[in-house]
Formats: C-alpha cells, sequence, structure tokens
C-alpha cells in the first residue's frame, strides 16, 4: 500500500513538471542594437528590460496582460520607466507592479506579430502622460545572438 501511494503520489508531480509551461527566455533585438528580454513576471504583468539611452540602470517595460502567456500572444497596454539619470522627469510619478516608485516614465504599446515566440514585437511609447507614439520593431534573437 505504501508503494501504492508513494507511485501515485511521484505520478502527480512528474505529470505537473511535464505540464508546467517552462518560461523561455525571450530576447528580442532593438535597431539601435541594443536587447529588450523578458525578464519575469509579476502576476499578469511581463516585465522587459532594455539598457537605456542615458543613464546607468536598465529600463523597463510592464506589459499588463502578458505575464505567464506563452501562446496567443497579441497587442497589450503598457508603461515604461527609467531611472531619474535617463533624462528629464515627468510632473507626476508612477507606482510600478512590483510597488517602486518612478519619475521618469510613459505609456506604450507592445504588439505581437505572431501569437507566440519566436515573434516580432512592435513598440510604441510615450513620455508621462502623452499617448504611445512613433513605432519601433524588435526582431526575435534565438541561440548565439543572446548576450
Amino acid at each position: 500500500m505504501k508503494a501504492r501511494v508513494l507511485a501515485v503520489i511521484t505520478g502527480l508531480v512528474l505529470s505537473a513538471m511535464v505540464s508546467t509551461p517552462a518560461r523561455a527566455d525571450e530576447v528580442w533585438a532593438l535597431p539601435s542594437g541594443n536587447q529588450l528580454t523578458y525578464d519575469r513576471d509579476v502576476g499578469n504583468v511581463a516585465v522587459l528590460t532594455y539598457r537605456a539611452e542615458q543613464g546607468l540602470n536598465p529600463g523597463q517595460i510592464f506589459v499588463v496582460g502578458l505575464g505567464g502567456q506563452y501562446e496567443g500572444r497579441r497587442s497589450y497596454q503598457a508603461y515604461w520607466v527609467e531611472a531619474d539619470d535617463a533624462g528629464p522627469a515627468c510632473a507626476a510619478s508612477l507606482v510600478d507592479a512590483e510597488g517602486r516608485t518612478w519619475r521618469r516614465w510613459g505609456l506604450a504599446r507592445v504588439a505581437f506579430a505572431s501569437p507566440s515566440f519566436p515573434s516580432r514585437l512592435t513598440l510604441s511609447r510615450g513620455e508621462c502622460l502623452n499617448g504611445p507614439s512613433g513605432r519601433i520593431v524588435a526582431r526575435p534573437v534565438v541561440g548565439a545572438g543572446v548576450r
């Protein structure tokens, strides 16, 4: 009986491990040569990171609804944040999904060309409360191109 219970528990653990999607290392190349990296999830919010054009700290894009979404991707509302040394601050501060306060931020939109990685993505962003504008197309990086 003990062996049978152990076998059932082992089977359940193994099936849970197989059915749990593994988070892939997802990286996109920006036209500037920098890379955009899927860094982590905070609930249903995915956090993408990049090297800011100015300043010492990485910039972050918080993509609402993308967290844990590895298939069926589409277009998402987002916001970006950067450290104060990366440029001018907004008149109002923003508190991110992890509870940190930022003075340099803006609204953004992230759209995927295909429903799963590898897929091109298009990023539009605005400063502070200004709506996203312009378009930056990022291409997926696979294999040896990941830094």
